[in-house]
């Protein structure tokens, strides 16, 4: 079995990226509010790297996208790392198996990981911490998910460009 080449400039090329939207979103995008819900496109990151570039770039992406989370986020420390290492790693082995890098994918992927995530922190910070409603919680993972879903062409064109372009060498 043949072992891929990892592209440092690729991976820091992302990272910076990834850096871009988490300040664009912990300034600019989080004192928006469409309809209520605020628009989170760092989860995006962690699905477009796994689906274009395989589980290894997810691993690293959802590390990085972990880290953006724990510093900026309330809720159990570790926890986002964690979580973004696993789906990273399982959205790069299903996109070898399963699912191509197109942006419908991408966009599943996204959906399903955000849905996941709300669940999460649901059920691990708010439930205990504060008894938030259900309904109302659901609401707002709903509502934020498809947000991100409209939106998520941001995070995927850059990247795929990217992809592409450390592909040929």
């Amino acid at each position: 079995m043949q072992r891929e080449q990892l592209s440092i400039p690729k991976i820091l090329l992302y990272i910076l990226i990834a850096l871009l939207i988490y300040v664009l979103q912990t300034s600019l995008f989080g004192t928006w509010s469409i309809r209520g819900y605020h628009l989170d496109l760092l989860p995006a990151l962690v699905a477009a790297a796994a689906l274009l570039d395989g589980p290894v770039e997810g691993v690293i992406i959802g590390i990085t996208v972990g880290l953006f989370y724990d510093l900026g986020f309330i809720g159990i420390d570790g926890l986002y790392p964690l979580f973004f290492l696993i789906f990273g790693f399982i959205a790069g082995e299903m996109s070898r198996l399963t699912l191509s890098g197109s942006y419908v994918s991408m966009v599943l992927m996204t959906a399903f990981e955000m849905i996941v995530l709300g669940l999460l922190r649901y059920f691990s910070y708010l439930l205990p911490q504060a008894g938030a409603s259900f309904g109302l919680v659901l609401r707002q993972i709903i509502g934020g998910t498809l947000l991100a879903c409209l939106f998520c062409f941001i995070v995927y064109w850059p990247m795929q460009k990217i992809s592409r372009k450390f592909a040929n060498r």
